[in-house]
C-alpha cells in the first residue's frame, strides 16, 4: 500500500506548520511529527480508523496533543489522504475531495 495525496494536503500542512512554529519555536516540528506518526499508523492499519460524518468510504484519523485530523480514502493499492484538517473547522471540509 501507498500513499497518495489531493493536491490541497501539502499547503494544509504547510500552513498548520508555519502557524504552529510562529507560535513557539519547535512545536511545528512537533506537529509535523504528529502528523508522520498518524500517516504511519494508517498505512499499518488502514481500516483501524472509523468513517467520518456517516461516510461509507472517508476515514478519519485524529492526531495527538493538536486538533487536527486526517481525512483519507481506501482505494485500490493506495490510500487517498484527502485532507489534513482542523477540528474546528466547518464540518464537511475535505468531504467535496
Amino acid at each position: 500500500m501507498k500513499l497518495a495525496y489531493h493536491r490541497l494536503v501539502q499547503r494544509e500542512v504547510n500552513e498548520a506548520v508555519r502557524w504552529y512554529e510562529d507560535r513557539s519555536e519547535g512545536l511545528g516540528d512537533d506537529f509535523f511529527s504528529k502528523l508522520t506518526a498518524v500517516l504511519n499508523h494508517i498505512l499499518a492499519n488502514p481500516e483501524g480508523h472509523g468513517f467520518w460524518l456517516g461516510s461509507k468510504t472517508v476515514r478519519r484519523a485524529k492526531l495527538k496533543r493538536f486538533p487536527y485530523a486526517v481525512l483519507y480514502e481506501m482505494r485500490p493499492g493506495k490510500i487517498r489522504v484527502l485532507c489534513v484538517r482542523h477540528d474546528k473547522r466547518r464540518p464537511s471540509y475535505g468531504m467535496d475531495r
